[in-house]
């Protein structure tokens, strides 16, 4: 009892932001309350970075080595090289996921969990697996399920859910977390930038 208390509060001191980022959202079909559980115990949340290819030079530029006038030349060469390869690792993974052409869609989005707008009819306690692009930089892919907890009905026979995550790391918790944070910040920033304007 004291131990669902501490949950709740803990889901509740999480920063919730509105945003609108590329989603897919797919339920799992499960047949009985056995394989729910199973797919619960075993499901587990995975995030990506993607490389930074914004191809900045590092620190001190090209490194020219004493008696090889070329390197300088062939570091920069192989600077240009790693970022194509980094930009086609990063579109082919997106591409493969389906985070490259979906839609991006409104959100409500915690480190807890997530609320969005889906096309298929689900039930509480239902699982969807999510597959998602924060916008941070560089910006992380995240991989997770979520059990249903709130669905409601809308007139264009769509169905808005509440979901929060099944089995989240710490480690995927905290790019939510840090997304949040940064999010609010800029928020707040724009906010203060609009009043001064005015």
């Amino acid at each position: 009892m004291a131990g669902d208390k501490n949950k709740e509060r803990e889901r509740r001191s999480y920063f919730r932001v509105d945003d609108i980022i590329p989603v897919v959202a797919t339920p799992v079909h499960t047949i009985n309350e056995k394989d729910r559980e199973k797919i619960r115990t075993a499901a587990c949340s995975r995030a990506f970075p993607m490389i930074d290819v914004s191809g900045a030079p590092e620190e001190g530029g090209s490194q020219q080595t004493p008696g090889s006038p070329d390197s300088g030349r062939l570091y920069d060469m192989m600077k240009e090289i790693k970022t194509r390869l980094d930009f086609l690792i990063n579109h082919l993974m997106l591409e493969r996921e389906g985070l490259s052409s979906t839609e991006k869609r409104p959100v409500n989005i915690s480190a807890c969990g997530i609320k969005l707008t889906i096309t298929q009819p689900v039930k509480e306690k239902d699982i969807i697996e999510l597959k998602l692009l924060l916008p941070t930089y560089p910006p992380v892919a995240v991989f997770a399920y979520g059990e249903v907890k709130r669905v409601t009905a809308l007139d264009d026979q769509t169905y808005e859910v509440a979901l929060e995550y099944i089995n989240m790391g710490e480690s995927v918790r905290n790019e939510f977390i840090q997304y949040t944070l940064n999010h609010q910040r800029d928020t707040i920033r724009r906010l203060r930038e609009s009043g001064r304007n005015e």
